[in-house]
């Protein structure tokens, strides 16, 4: 064979196992997470009251069968206007199911609020929270809401975490929480 062939081959099998090498030390990091706090401030407008009984999306119906049909007051659909430190400017679409329940330690107003909001951020991509708030009587809210991961698209496909914090100002919230950003590969901080 000759010396430049040779060569060439030697080259070729260098970059190849090289390429490979790659490959191999990035399969570990394929699915990893990007976790990092979250928080979001919105402006939010009632578009419309709903008949009862009319959400049906499991969360909704749940509510329901827990706290009894009879106590729901209230439900609709609203228009959300926000800014968050991971998609920027976004719009929503938010269902809120609004019950009046006995008053206990766990919920001291007797009003428990479920809610599911659509959000599309500035670049398309679309994540979606559901859960529950309720309003104590300090003027604070308790909040237990959470991403719902097969929902997301986009850079939100997967995405998990959990909002703690909800916190009402004039025509609108403020909410603060963890997000968990699955992403082909982990970024570094």
């Amino acid at each position: 064979m000759h010396k430049s062939m040779k060569e060439q081959i030697t080259r070729w099998g260098s970059l190849a196992a090289a390429v490979g090498l790659a490959c191999a030390m990035s399969i570990g990091s394929v699915r990893a997470d990007d976790s990092k706090k979250f928080k979001e401030t919105g402006k939010e407008y009632i578009v419309t009251s709903l008949a009862p009984s009319s959400l049906l999306e499991p969360l909704f119906v749940e509510a329901r069968e827990r706290h009894g049909a009879d106590t729901q007051i209230w439900s609709g659909v609203g228009h959300q206007f926000s800014e968050n430190n991971v998609g920027g400017k976004g719009n929503s679409v938010m269902f809120e199911q609004v019950h009046m329940v006995a008053p206990t330690s766990e919920i001291p107003t007797g009003v428990i609020v479920y809610g599911m909001k659509y959000e599309t951020v500035a670049n398309g991509d679309r994540f979606v929270m559901a859960g529950y708030f309720i309003p104590q009587t300090d003027g604070s809210y308790v909040a237990n809401l959470w991403f719902v991961p097969s929902q997301g698209t986009g850079r939100f496909a997967g995405v998990t975490g959990k909002i703690g914090t909800v916190i009402g100002i004039p025509g609108g919230y403020i909410l603060e929480g963890t997000i968990n950003i699955v992403s082909t590969t982990k970024k570094s901080d």
